[in-house]
């Protein structure tokens, strides 16, 4: 009988064995789950710093490109400008005749008293 109880024994803890196996692959799969998110989250969190840090950059490109804006010409001072030209280039006959008109007075003046 004790041959009888002792292959009982042996049947007993080999099923227990073998729960223990199918117990330790289960773990072993979701081990093997858990470090392959571990791999995706790895790469998910290098791509939020690598967007996170061209997010920076854009920032300053941006912040860069306003100022050069500010410090150009709008439509109102390229407005401002050709009525400027525009005005100058109008009171010119304006300007010569009036110089022409000093020379000739001057070089009566210089001719009487010369």
């Amino acid at each position: 009988m004790t041959e009888q109880k002792e292959v009982e024994d042996m049947e007993k803890f080999m099923n227990v064995l073998m729960d223990v196996k199918v117990a330790l692959a289960k773990q072993t799969e979701k081990l093997d789950n858990v470090l392959d998110m571990k791999q995706k989250v790895d790469a998910a969190h290098d791509t939020a710093k690598e967007a996170d840090a061209r997010s920076t950059r854009n920032e300053k490109a941006i912040k860069d490109w306003n100022n050069k804006m500010d410090t150009k010409a709008d439509q109102d001072d390229v407005e401002r400008i050709i009525k400027e030209k525009d005005n100058w280039q109008r009171n010119l006959p304006a300007w010569i005749a009036v110089v022409i008109s000093i020379i000739v007075f001057l070089s009566n003046y210089i001719s009487i008293g010369g």
